[in-house]
């Protein structure tokens, strides 16, 4: 018989705190497992979010905001001295290469009254893009139809439900009929109430002569930024990750909970290991004293304990392993209205099982040291 089939023999005569310590390390593992999990997954749907976003440096027309108040009491104000961004704008960014552009793409947004075949007089809203330029920055855009040419819409799948409109309808839009070739997919955004057209026929539906709004994708946003602010005085430069950082602060407090809890966990870890085992240690002297009499050297004795903990942290540590990365892909519904898929990262799995065995042995040095340096003769006196 080894050493390590005695190790399992102890553990099996002694259930109830085999069981104990096992769950010990499943449940510190487990959480710091789900708590980072969970912290990498917000940061990974973050990261999604960013690059997903197509554009990531905004350009919108300045303007001065006047609030008014009554008696200390603020209310909506007026915006006035509002620029215009000219079509000569495009021609700067695109003879700027410091800017490091990978795409540019304009908007002309307004607005139009209307009528459809329900015959309601509504307002619409009215977007004139490039589609080409346009849909390679956003590839989540998906068509059902085809791409507007002259004096041709595309309107958004909430707009269609709504009125009840099919590719092959007209739209009405400052008493003029336009036809509807297409109808874009559902993306929960402003899109899905928007009608859709080119540059040329959004400029004579809603009389605007300037850009409303330009997108651009840059391999440097924040010195892209901060050029484009001297470059276009006339303009309010905006990052994407700027309209993002409250979220981005959030995911990180977050992240610093989590590794701060990981840590507590494995000190709790340690004391509940150690105590246990100090108790373990002191109910099996006369087991020691045995062991010793018939010959276990110190190191032998050493060794079966420090292999009885290996078995109960491994087995702890790989359990607590797949029931962290499961409890998140239930949980982030719930708690953060986030989807988190199941994903074996073997890193993350090797670094917490080591954790977890290395917790079980350091717990175990100090039990294992007094258990080593018992007196054989102490020991069986109590037989």
């Amino acid at each position: 018989m080894t050493l390590t089939d005695i190790a399992i023999q102890n553990l099996r005569r002694r259930k109830g705190k085999t069981f104990f310590l096992m769950l010990t390390f499943i449940l510190v593992v487990g959480i710091t497992v789900t708590l980072n999990s969970l912290a990498k997954g917000m940061q990974d749907d973050l990261q999604k979010s960013l690059t997903q976003y197509g554009a990531n440096v905004v350009i919108t027309p300045k303007s001065e905001h006047f609030t008014l108040s009554y008696g200390g009491l603020s209310v909506p104000g007026i915006d006035y001295e509002i620029k215009h961004l000219d079509y000569d704008s495009l021609a700067k960014l695109n003879n700027t290469p410091n800017l490091m552009l990978n795409g540019i793409a304009p908007k002309i947004i307004g607005s139009a009254t209307g009528g459809s075949v329900t015959g309601e007089i509504n307002r619409y809203l009215i977007i004139g893009v490039d589609f080409p330029t346009e849909l390679k920055m956003k590839p989540w855009w998906s068509i059902n139809g085809q791409l507007p040419s002259e004096q041709e819409i595309i309107i958004g799948s909430y707009l269609a439900q709504t009125e009840n409109l099919a590719i092959g309808n007209a739209l009405e839009l400052n008493h003029k009929s336009y036809p509807i070739v297409g109808i874009m997919q559902e993306t929960g955004g402003s899109e899905d109430s928007g009608v859709f057209t080119n540059f040329n026929t959004a400029r004579s539906i809603t009389g605007i002569d300037s850009w409303s709004m330009i997108e651009l994708n840059t391999a440097q946003p924040t010195k892209a930024a901060t050029l484009l602010s001297e470059l276009l005085p006339e303009a309010k430069v905006s990052e994407i990750s700027q309209l993002v950082q409250g979220a981005k602060e959030s995911v990180d407090r977050f992240s610093s909970f989590s590794l701060i809890t990981s840590i507590l966990l494995g000190i709790i870890g340690v004391l509940i290991v150690f105590v246990t085992t100090l108790g373990n240690i002191n109910d099996r002297a006369t087991e020691i004293g045995i062991f010793r009499a018939i010959g276990f050297r110190r190191q032998h004795i050493l060794s079966i304990l420090i292999r009885e903990i290996s078995l109960v942290s491994l087995c702890g540590g790989v359990l607590g392993y797949f029931i962290g990365i499961l409890t998140p892909t239930l949980l982030a519904p719930i708690a953060f209205q986030k989807t988190v898929s199941f994903e074996f990262h073997p890193f993350i799995a090797l670094t917490a099982i080591s954790a977890s065995v290395i917790i079980g042995v350091v717990s175990i040095l100090l039990p294992a040291r007094r258990a080593i340096q018992l007196d054989p003769l102490e020991s069986l006196s109590s037989i």
